[in-house]
């Protein structure tokens, strides 16, 4: 199986450092999703529905909460040319994610004691002590990975793909069979997060102790003033991106309870899928290659872009025509007959899954090109539509069926739309009009 998906790869992308780097991480990403789809089965058969909607309502408050935890400095480390400045800005977004861990908890501590909670969170309240644990866990990790990536140690982030799944799931069936309700798959979650940047900062240590121990206060001031955008544009574009993928499960468990987010949760879980194994390792690599090429080779840059976009759209449609027509019959025969409802949901969200594939691997080329201000657009854009989505056909009476394929109709067109913004970036980087043709040299290539 991995071999057909390297070779697969091998055909789809440019034969460079590119490709290579896209093979090992999906070479871990894909080891790592071998274990959490192999264990699906059974964690269906030892947690209920409403369990599964109470993880995904915790991964959903988490995923929030992530977004602030390193002021999307994580994304400024890829920027400096020299080592030392990257370094500071590590040291910057260790103290923003202390710092939101601090708030995190006090806010948590207030929530618990003074019952001021929502009714979709309500479930969680016993559970809510995860939630900075989490957070230190996913904010660390995320920087440290970004600083690997810098450095080009893309098999120590495969690497740590694989143990972060192993650890998830090896908790998760654990819990599921000593610990009734849904403890078991929220430490595996917070567990998860956590490991993994033990190795990174071994690395880091290891090899940039001088630099690390020549951080200076008044140059993280400076290079937090430098990339100001980030979390004064970025960070709330990416707060409201992040809030159309997690209001969804919320708006679920408040007006449709926690079996329905449970369902919805599994559907997530299985379709995100082809989008975690191919595409988030392309984006992985296309965030760093692009970074560079955005000011070296914009025609370079077009290239990879368009070259990407046609082979996802090959690898997903047969895969989303089957989940459109079998998937209530297949959820039923692998998870359970408590699930079948699952795959109703599935059949109503194919077309979106599919169009998040076809955009997740290039779903940075607006904030790369500092078009931070037409990603805001877009998410805001996004977020309305997803509270209309859920949350209106409630009001008006409507079952949760309709939501969701409301939800996954618009969601699907917003997708289009966001590679239509991307690719007119691009070329306007690259200085060509919009009714000018593609060069030659990259249509050749395609």
């Amino acid at each position: 199986m991995m071999k057909l998906i390297s070779s697969r790869l091998n055909q789809w992308l440019p034969r460079s450092g590119f490709a290579k780097n896209v093979f090992v991480l999906a070479g871990g990403t894909a080891m790592s999703q071998v274990v959490v789809v192999a264990a699906s089965p059974i964690l269906t058969r030892l947690y209920s529905p409403s369990d599964f909607g109470a993880l995904q309502v915790f991964i959903s408050l988490t995923g929030l909460v992530l977004v602030f935890a390193a002021g999307r400095y994580d994304i400024a480390i890829f920027l400096p040319e020299d080592e030392q400045s990257a370094i500071d800005i590590l040291g910057l977004t260790v103290a923003c994610v202390t710092l939101t861990a601090v708030v995190t908890a006090a806010v948590v501590a207030v929530c618990h004691y003074c019952w001021i909670l929502p009714t979709s969170v309500l479930g969680l309240k016993r559970y809510l002590w995860l939630l900075p644990i989490s957070v230190v866990g996913g904010g660390l990790y995320n920087m440290l990975s970004s600083w690997a990536m810098r450095q080009g140690h893309y098999k120590q982030i495969a690497t740590t793909k694989f143990t972060q799944a192993g650890a998830q799931i090896a908790t998760q069936l654990a819990g599921g069979v000593v610990i009734h309700g849904p403890l078991g798959l929220l430490v595996g979650d917070a567990v998860g997060r956590i490991v993994g940047s033990g190795r990174f900062l071994r690395e880091l240590w290891r090899s940039h102790r001088h630099q690390i121990r020549a951080i200076r206060v008044s140059r993280m001031i400076a290079l937090a003033v430098r990339y100001r955008e980030y979390p004064l544009v970025s960070m709330w574009g990416t707060l409201i991106n992040t809030s159309g993928l997690a209001l969804p499960s919320l708006f679920m468990a408040q007006y449709y309870g926690a079996r329905e987010t449970g369902w919805f949760a599994l559907v997530n879980r299985v379709l995100a899928i082809p989008a975690a194994l191919i595409g988030t390792n392309i984006a992985q690599v296309y965030t760093a290659e692009a970074a560079k090429l955005s000011r070296s080779n914009p025609g370079r840059l077009l290239e990879i872009f368009l070259k990407i976009t046609r082979r996802m759209l090959y690898v997903g449609f047969v895969p989303c025509v089957l989940f459109t027509i079998f998937a209530p019959w297949l959820f039923y025969i692998i998870f359970g007959e408590a699930w079948r409802g699952a795959g109703e949901y599935a059949r109503y969200l194919a077309f979106m899954f599919y169009g998040g594939l076809l955009n997740s691997p290039v779903n940075m080329t607006l904030n790369i090109l500092q078009r931070q201000r037409s990603q805001f657009a877009w998410d805001a854009s996004r977020l309305v539509l997803t509270v209309v989505g859920i949350a209106l056909p409630s009001r008006f009476g409507y079952g949760p069926h309709v939501a969701i394929l409301f939800y996954g109709t618009a969601m699907a067109i917003m997708y289009a739309v966001h590679w239509v913004m991307s690719y007119c970036a691009i070329r306007e980087c690259a200085g060509l009009s919009p009714t000018s043709s593609v060069p030659s040299r990259v249509a050749l290539k395609l």
